[in-house]
């Protein structure tokens, strides 16, 4: 047998493979635990491809997994892990070897990541392969009251995503991956809605879902005469309410979100170093 094999996640069953991701990030700077319910629930919601995603064999056992998924001419990798008994042995850097090639097979030309600010050693490791750090993503509760009137009026997806398009030509948005509009169709478990003030207008929209007491937004923009400050504000609103803590997750520090919600004193729970591979 080869002392390294690769082996697509569709060739695993589905139990392993949740037993071994929890393996692996039992331990990692920023830990994560799956049940099969919820690893479904991810795959389908960030696309993930069974096909292309691999484990990796050393040995007769599995070392470490990496999950991908595909954006036109863009891959991401979402997850990859090292079983901690075989770090340090250079398997990471054969794993994005791996993916890389499974990229260019894909036609793409460029691979995104996310590491947290606080795991030295991995945007270190992501460095030294050549990728590149392109701004950090952040990740943030606003406690402050937010304004009073502000209602959520439900919708469809389809409307919804017309406009987060629009919100992106309108105040000049680069999204990260997890608020490209073309990512909101696998949504599951969110709200769809309006955002409308006291007199029963449009002002903007909100894709959210209640998780532990918070009032989780998975994006959230102004029609073109509203702004950001302004839906900020009354989502902070609609979420008091509810009895909840508005989450902003992963937000660019460049974007509209994250600089109009500087105003209202948000508390940083995570960074992220959004880090870029071109292909050549």
């Amino acid at each position: 047998m080869m002392d390294n094999l690769f082996h697509k996640l569709e060739d695993l069953s589905k139990v392993e493979l949740v037993n071994l991701l929890n393996s692996i990030f039992s331990d990692y700077v920023l830990r994560m635990h799956w049940t099969l319910e919820s690893f479904e629930r991810d795959v389908r919601e960030n696309n993930i491809s069974l096909s292309e995603s691999f484990v990796m064999e050393v040995k007769g056992e599995y070392a470490g997994v990496v999950l991908l998924s595909f954006r036109g001419k863009r891959a991401k990798i979402d997850l990859m892990g090292v079983l901690s008994s075989f770090r340090r042995e250079g398997i990471g850097f054969r794993m994005v070897d791996e993916a890389l090639k499974i990229a260019k097979w894909n036609g793409c030309e460029q691979i995104v990541l996310e590491v947290p600010e606080k795991d030295s050693a991995a945007i270190a490791f992501y460095e030294k392969y050549g990728f590149r750090h392109k701004r950090n993503l952040i990740t943030f509760f606003i406690k402050r009251p937010g304004t009073k009137g502000f209602s959520l009026k439900k919708s469809d997806s389809s409307r919804i995503i017309e406009c987060a398009l629009s919100a992106i030509s309108n105040f000049k948005r680069n999204p990260e991956w997890e608020r490209e509009p073309s990512s909101f169709t696998h949504l599951e478990q969110y709200n769809f809605d309006f955002v409308e003030n006291s007199e029963g207008k449009e002002r903007g929209y909100c894709i959210w879902q209640e998780k532990d007491s918070l009032f989780y937004v998975r994006d959230a923009g102004p029609v073109k005469s509203s702004s950001y400050r302004e839906i900020i504000g009354g989502l902070c609103g609609i979420a008091k309410d509810k009895g909840l803590t508005p989450l902003f997750p992963t937000v660019p520090d460049d974007d509209p979100l994250f600089l109009e919600a500087t105003e209202l004193d948000p508390e940083v729970l995570l960074k992220q170093s959004e880090m870029i591979y071109k292909i050549h």
